[in-house]
């Protein structure tokens, strides 16, 4: 019978090991808060039809960490090129809200590009506003926190993930920026 138990018990313990991958993003991950890292360039006389709209992300490779004396070097810890997050443009038509973008897309992706010569990570969109109306740029928001967005490191394979916890300016309350275009 103790034979027995031993048996079930190292079996189970087998395909629990078995169904495990090397590469486990949960336990191969660091989550760091970086707040303020986006920016959104708000003109001072508003929005007129062919302006952009224009946000950036720049950061150093050295992330400072809670806790931690010394910088984390998010490059050399995931070996990114880039990191990756979604946004979205929307302009109100009729009362409903609705993409802005080409192909009916809900949702762009951002690459947020490792720039070896000054050792940081950047990103600059001017997307065009071409018609007159009620507009809202949302980014995906993290995990049940509206206010806050992740750029998660395209990193290399059997390097650690690093996931960037951040926030844009000019947000309001539920995760928008609300503008006009004139």
């Amino acid at each position: 019978m103790k034979t027995l138990r031993l048996y079930i018990l190292g079996l189970i313990s087998s395909l629990a090991l078995i169904s495990c991958n090397d590469d486990d993003e949960f336990y191969n991950a660091v989550y760091v808060d970086s707040p303020d890292l986006i920016k959104i360039n708000v003109p001072a006389g508003g929005y007129t039809a062919g302006d952009n709209l224009e946000f950036s992300i720049d950061f150093s490779r050295y992330i400072m960490e809670p806790g931690y004396t010394t910088p984390l070097d998010v490059y050399k810890t995931s070996g990114a090129t880039s990191f990756g997050f979604a946004y979205y443009l929307e302009r109100n038509d009729g009362g409903t809200w609705k993409t802005v973008f080409p192909n009916e897309d809900e949702f762009r992706i951002g690459d947020v590009l490792y720039v070896p010569a000054t050792e940081t990570y950047e990103f600059d969109e001017a997307y065009p506003l071409n018609q007159t109306g009620s507009y809202r740029f949302r980014l995906e928001y993290n995990d049940g926190n509206i206010l806050k967005t992740n750029l998660v490191s395209r990193n290399q394979e059997n390097k650690t993930m690093v996931s960037i916890i951040t926030n844009a300016d000019h947000i309001d309350s539920q995760g928008y920026y609300y503008f006009t275009v004139e």
